[in-house]
């Protein structure tokens, strides 16, 4: 941030600070340095493996115990248990309940042609039964039509209410093929305390027993799925970190030997010696970070905050790769693909140099190298080194001159592409997984991993700006955003100094640009500048729309404070949302001690011989201490002039701007920061520019040969 004498302090709790005897101390610069080196070593002390033990195999006696180095799903296991959760699952069957309605309506049908045939009276009983034969099921037996012609009328209703009822619970039911018999017997049971006689009883058994028929079959899809959802509710059967593979003494089995196979690394012997190589080797990876920090960004290296910044990135990269890292020895053997190399590559790029993002992603892909070697048997696993590598420099090199949050989305598809192309690669060269599945994994994990960086960058960058007092470019333009939800606010519930803070940012932008300041800083100030009208909107000309203005019927003094207060009500806003402090004093600023005019002559006037001190109708402050503040505080005042003016021509547009600077020079507005005449001189000309541009089309010119005014085009 450009700026003069600053503002007194305020809180600021969550900013990192150092003493100032410290922000170039070599003590705490090794520090620093040695604090990340303890670091690594304690997030790489478990991938410090043994020598292999190669002198088992099925058969022979094993001389010592020898128990895992790590925790690993035991695939063959697995799956023989997820088969045995599949085999578990018994046969499912359906119900067709369009055969049961229909298997009811036939039922209803013959009862219907039954008693239309009993009821004719031009028949006699052996000619009811011959018609009856004709069309009944021809599989009932000879008593069963005895028995219908001598039931009586009066029995006829019951029996046909009793067979349905029968009928449909045993049909809801369901019956299976291989059950028929069984189900046709409950027709008895439904008979048993019925008051029908005996011949309305045979009736209603074999008429009802005959409409039984297999309506439940073995529904080999369902079956299908709840076999394979079985096998997915089986969790992977793990070999477990310390778990006893074979004892000493002990004949090594086949499934044995698979396990030793299957884990890669066993505890043969613990000696010192490997953890004193991981220590040399963090120590030499750390000295060549330095020296290239101090011989290519000494700013930095002489910077303890900027050291702490780098490191601490470092320290996240390494931890993300730590809990990735846990992935691996589950389930999924590939997981070290997503391993988040490219966010430190694209943080570091972003908060200080690219050309030290680019040392720094050799470094990431030597630890990836080292964090996922799970299933190797050496100390460095180079594919996901190399993909780590490629994928953390195509990310950096993605964001140098990025200027917009959409970038660092993009630079991460970039770094997801060169990851899945380097991954692809490396299967063709050296297939050391040749299996499609596990391909399709580690594409997929590839693809995700820059994906997964730029998220993280994008959540992370602004906590580090945050903590390390830092606005940049990205950061302001994240704030730019018209769905902030702050700038909604201003837009809701004050359209009209939304229009005019747009207007202030536009004149800003330019007038700090033309002189070397942050033009951004300027622009993105303004828009939340006038933040503290949102409280009382209706008290602020532009925000009434056809309404009467309030302050005719206050008091000069109660308008004065309502307007007054605005500029505090929008600092204590933005404090409240985080906001930077830079934006948070430009709304505090921008007013500085000017005075109220209006209401200060109008207090005059209406004063009954009572002093009236012009102190009391200044804003309380502070003057602008650094140049963006000054900035934003003139171009305030001339578009809020300007859009009074009546005819705003070019000449009357440069005095108004003109005299706005000069009152507030000679009023000592600009004593607190570093403008000069020359800088003022530049502005009131940018921002004249920029008011010709923006009242285009309203300002007008004589005509020479008519003498008319004529709209400029």
């Amino acid at each position: 941030m450009k700026a003069g004498t600053q503002p007194p302090p305020r809180p600021s709790h969550h900013r990192f600070r150092l003493p100032d005897r410290w922000k170039n101390s070599r003590r705490v610069r090794l520090l620093l340095y040695v604090g990340l080196g303890i670091f690594c070593y304690l997030l790489l002390l478990e991938q410090v493996f043994p020598q292999q033990i190669s002198d088992l195999s099925p058969g022979k006696v094993a001389s010592e115990t020898i128990v895992s180095p790590v925790t690993k799903v035991d695939q063959v296991a697995t799956d023989q248990a997820r088969e045995q959760a599949a085999q578990s699952v018994g046969k499912q069957y359906r119900i067709d309940e369009q055969l049961t309605e229909r298997q009811v309506t036939r039922l209803d049908t013959l009862f219907d042609r039954i008693r239309k045939t009993l009821s004719d009276s031009s028949l006699n009983d052996e000619e009811k039964k011959k018609q009856l034969k004709e069309i009944l099921p021809h599989n009932l037996s000879d008593s069963f039509y005895e028995s219908v012609v001598g039931v009586g009328k009066g029995e006829w209703t019951e029996m046909r209410i009793l067979s349905r009822e029968a009928l449909q619970q045993i049909l809801l039911e369901g019956v299976r093929k291989e059950e028929l018999e069984k189900m046709r017997g409950r027709v008895d049971q439904a008979l048993v305390t019925s008051s029908l006689g005996s011949q309305a009883r045979l009736v209603v058994r074999e008429l009802t027993r005959h409409m039984i028929v297999p309506n439940e079959f073995y529904d080999k899809e369902r079956t299908e799925k709840l076999k394979e959802a079985a096998r997915e509710s089986v969790d992977p059967v793990p070999i477990k970190k310390g778990e006893a593979i074979v004892n000493a003494g002990e004949i090594v089995t086949k499934e044995q030997y698979r396990n030793l196979k299957n884990l890669g690394f066993l505890r043969e012997n613990v000696t010192l010696a490997p953890y004193i190589g991981m220590a040399c080797l963090i120590a030499l990876f750390l000295c060549l970070l330095a020296v290239f920090v101090r011989q290519f960004r000494p700013d930095v290296y002489r910077n303890n905050i900027k050291t702490t910044m780098l490191l601490s990135v470092f320290l996240l990269t390494l931890l993300g790769m730590k809990v990735v890292s846990l992935g691996q020895n589950l389930e999924y053997s590939t997981v070290g693909y997503l391993a988040p190399a490219a966010l430190g590559t694209m943080l570091i790029a972003l908060l200080l140099d690219l050309s030290l993002a680019l040392w720094s992603s050799v470094l990431f892909g030597i630890f990836a190298a080292m964090f996922f070697n799970g299933d190797n048997q050496v100390l460095f696993d180079f594919r996901y080194g190399l993909v780590a590598l490629v994928s953390g420099t195509a990310a950096a090199l993605s964001l140098a001159g990025v200027r917009n949050r959409l970038s660092i989305f993009r630079a991460g598809l970039i770094s997801s592409a060169a990851s899945v192309i380097t991954i692809v690669a490396l299967y063709v060269l050296v297939p050391v997984d040749g299996n499609w599945t596990v391909l399709l994994q580690s594409i997929g994990f590839g693809a995700a991993s820059g994906i997964f960086s730029a998220v993280l960058t994008i959540g992370f960058l602004q906590h580090f700006e945050t903590l390390f007092d830092m606005l940049s470019p990205l950061r302001l333009l994240e704030l730019s955003n018209p769905n902030h939800p702050l700038l909604r606010k201003l837009l809701i519930e004050t359209p009209g100094t939304y229009h005019h803070s747009v207007i202030v940012g536009n004149l800003a932008e330019a007038a700090a640009e033309a002189i070397g300041a942050d033009g951004l800083l300027c622009r993105v100030g303004a828009y939340y500048h006038d933040l503290g009208k949102t409280k009382r909107p209706q008290f602020f000309i532009e925000n009434q729309l056809h309404t009467d203005n309030p302050h005719d019927k206050l008091s000069p003094n109660l308008s004065k404070s309502i307007i007054i207060s605005h500029a505090r009500d929008g600092y204590e806003i933005l404090r409240k949302h985080n906001i930077p402090t830079p934006i948070c004093d430009i709304a505090a600023q921008h007013h500085g001690t000017t005075l109220l005019k209006y209401f200060y002559h109008k207090a005059r006037e209406q004063c009954d011989g009572t002093e009236v001190l012009e102190a009391d109708y200044r804003y309380p402050g502070p003057k602008a201490q650094f140049k963006e503040a000054a900035i934003v505080g003139i171009a305030d005042s001339v578009e809020a002039a300007v859009r009074s003016l009546a005819r705003p021509t070019p000449e009357r547009v440069e005095n108004m701007v003109r005299k706005i600077i000069r009152d507030r020079l000679e009023d000592g507005q600009f004593n607190e920061c570093d403008l000069t005449l020359k800088e003022l001189d530049l502005i009131a000309r940018s921002i004249c520019e920029t008011l010709q541009g923006i009242f285009h089309s309203r300002i007008k010119y004589p005509d020479e040969k008519q003498g008319k005014g004529v709209n400029s085009v």
